[in-house]
């Protein structure tokens, strides 16, 4: 994220984001103080609601992470980013991608995903 918004709560919740989500939110910002008309405070608290409107799970602690292993693409979703990067480690597989559970949905699954637990 370039600058830290300037209301404690927001910056708070935005440091949960994944990057593509900071990215929107900071454009949605942007937007709104410059064409908007909106105070600096005020256009990223509503670039907030923007995002958590478009991907209501983007609070939610679930992180998706995108991984090649095998030579096949695999989607690792999790609560605790240090294990899955364990996970990920043992079975020698590269990151490609971390982002929200429903940006991935959206934008890897075209909405739809069926998940399949590992042992």
């Amino acid at each position: 994220m370039t600058t830290r918004p300037q209301d404690q709560t927001v910056a708070e919740l935005v440091e949960f984001l994944d990057d593509n989500l900071q990215e929107m939110f900071e454009e949605r910002a942007a937007v709104r103080q410059h064409d908007g008309g909106l105070t600096k405070d005020h256009a990223e608290a509503r670039a907030l609601l923007d995002v958590i409107e478009r991907y209501p799970d983007a609070l939610s602690g679930v992180i998706a992470f995108t991984v090649e292993y095998d030579d096949t693409t695999h989607w690792i979703l999790t609560t605790d980013e240090d294990l899955a990067r364990e996970h990920i480690a043992r079975k020698k597989g590269a990151e490609r991608a971390k982002k929200s559970l429903a940006a991935t949905i959206s934008m890897d699954f075209d909405g739809l995903a069926e998940i399949t637990a590992v042992a």
